[in-house]
């Protein structure tokens, strides 16, 4: 999933299979190929079956809850036998390194402030009672101590955030007038990022209210360091457009070929013409 149209597309190719993969489920939901679904015990294997026959390229896997408990996407859903009640809240694989963009790295700030503030919108999104959402914001304030950011720094954007979201809850189309309002006429301004400087020079243009909106953008470390693969030969490289030209006048013959043009070049050279005297 390269393109980013594939998304899309996988998405719209799955969804003329949504009345198979629901069926009769009183809880459903999916994202792409990720199902979650309420289904007897019964039926488990013989649903599976029944859904990988869909297409010989697509094939589902079964994970089912274990202790009352089962995880799908960033979510981890709970269900209390004593109560027969669903709960909800964050969760995050096992095999998660905890590594997100350091705080000292060179990079803009609101790349750090967005960080934080996403790990606030999918704790919100996930959670079902204030006891997990106060034990994720604990692991999610870890995560970002661990990745040296200071509480000076986090607790503020994630004050903020609750406060937008809680505004966006109660004020729905308010902030979606201001957005659109803001953003017509403004014209994009890509700038690589180099510090504080470049911090300065956004600063400096949005103290003269230029029309414009300043994006700025990270180098590559591959632009950086010398590429380790080794290249390739000027006889082994296909998919090219050549040039022979003749060694006694000055024509010229221009091709091309999806081959490697060493074999090009050789049925040239064993054909009758200038090129084989060469």
């Amino acid at each position: 999933m390269g393109s980013p149209l594939a998304l899309h597309l996988a998405n719209g190719w799955l969804s003329q299979f949504e009345n198979l993969i629901k069926d009769d489920a009183k809880i459903y939901e999916r994202y792409m190929d990720d199902n979650l679904r309420k289904i007897k015990r019964s039926r488990v294997e013989q649903k599976l079956e029944e859904l990988n026959n869909i297409h010989k390229n697509l094939q589902f896997i079964l994970e089912m809850e274990v202790d009352h408990n089962l995880s799908f996407l960033d979510m981890r859903l709970i269900y209390e036998h004593e109560t027969d009640k669903l709960s909800s809240t964050w969760y995050f694989k096992p095999s998660d390194t905890g590594l997100i963009m350091n705080y000292h790295a060179l990079a803009p700030k609101w790349y750090k402030r967005s960080g934080i503030s996403g790990f606030v919108y999918r704790i919100y999104r996930a959670y079902s009672s204030s006891q997990n959402f106060h034990d994720s914001l604990g692991k999610a304030k870890c995560i970002l101590e661990k990745n040296q950011y200071p509480p000076s720094f986090y607790d503020p954007i994630i004050k903020q955030t609750l406060d937008s979201i809680i505004g966006e809850v109660q004020h729905p189309t308010e902030k979606s007038s201001i957005q659109s309002n803001t953003r017509s006429g403004k014209v994009a301004l890509f700038i690589q990022y180099r510090g504080k400087c470049t911090e300065d020079y956004a600063h400096a243009l949005h103290k003269t209210n230029a029309p414009c909106t300043i994006i700025m953008t990270l180098r590559k470390l591959k632009t950086v360091l010398p590429s380790l693969k080794p290249p390739v030969e000027k006889m082994l490289k296909s998919g090219l457009v050549y040039c022979l030209k003749c060694p006694r006048c000055s024509a010229c013959y221009v091709g091309e070929t999806s081959r490697h043009l060493k074999f090009c070049i050789r049925e040239h050279i064993q054909r009758a013409g200038p090129m084989k005297s060469q």
